[in-house]
């Protein structure tokens, strides 16, 4: 017998001669949607286009040996980011730990760090299909450090240089992927440089990332991973880079002058 009009077009027919059919939706049930949980820690994270000594120098912010030909490592990755530029939750996770620039060092480390705790599942999940950009003459982005284990339970994901955390953000506190948590800065060494930016970091501790090694170089880079394999950089504004970059220096020289 033929089967009716109405079956639809996903259908057969069965031993018995019964119509039967998968409808469409039932596929779409059967294999859920999983969205990708990461959330840009900017709202369009690129690259530092200059070096702090206004050079264009694009490798110079990247993880690995990629300072003063290679003998300089470089424990994260910077982010242009204008002073107070929103940050965000790339994770779901808990605020681990709020490291206020000490005064004494104000213009060594990493200024103020907000540091949050995130499943290990989660950001391996999160992983994209980063190839390594600068890996010409001496300079050398690499992938990780030879410590970094990526198979731990939870990791810790750590922006530096921020003006202030969100307000009301404490220790422990829980925050969703894409929450605001703070704005950037040039706090730490990052003080007053041509080239605002993000330091950010993943890492398996919350403080403390430094291997054991005889070489201070790869010290730095410890139990950290590239922050580029995770964060989906946009191409450069070299524009706006510039007008900021102006801008900054042109401020640094107005402060010198006054000071003098």
């Amino acid at each position: 017998s033929s089967v009716n009009a109405n079956t639809p077009i996903l259908s057969n027919i069965s031993i018995d001669g019964k119509a039967w059919f998968i409808h469409p939706v039932a596929v779409v049930n059967y294999f859920p949607f999983k969205p990708r949980l990461w959330h840009e820690p900017l709202e369009n994270p690129q690259r530092t286009l200059f070096s702090s000594n206004t050079l264009k120098f694009p490798w110079n912010g990247a993880f690995g040996y990629v300072r003063n030909e290679g003998a300089k490592s470089h424990a994260g990755l910077d982010l242009f980011a204008d002073i107070n530029t929103p940050c965000y939750a790339c994770l779901d996770g808990e605020i681990a730990c709020y490291i206020p620039e000490a005064k004494k060092d104000s213009k060594k480390g990493y200024g103020n760090v907000l540091v949050i705790k995130v499943k290990g599942d989660d950001l391996r999940a999160s992983k994209n299909e980063y190839t390594l950009e600068f890996t010409f003459q001496k300079i050398k982005e690499i992938v990780q450090a030879d410590d970094f284990n990526i198979n731990k339970d939870y990791f810790y994901i750590r922006y530096c240089h921020l003006s202030d955390k969100r307000a009301d953000l404490n220790i422990g506190d829980k925050v969703k992927s894409g929450d605001l948590i703070g704005y950037t800065g040039d706090t730490g060494n990052a003080k007053d440089c041509c080239n605002p930016h993000l330091h950010i970091e993943i890492a398996m501790n919350p403080k403390s990332n430094r291997s054991s090694t005889t070489k201070p170089e790869i010290d730095k880079l410890g139990l950290k991973i590239n922050p580029a394999f995770f964060i989906n950089l946009q191409e450069v504004d070299e524009k706006e880079q510039t007008k900021v970059k102006e801008r900054r220096l042109k401020e640094k020289k107005t402060k010198l002058r006054i000071t003098k």
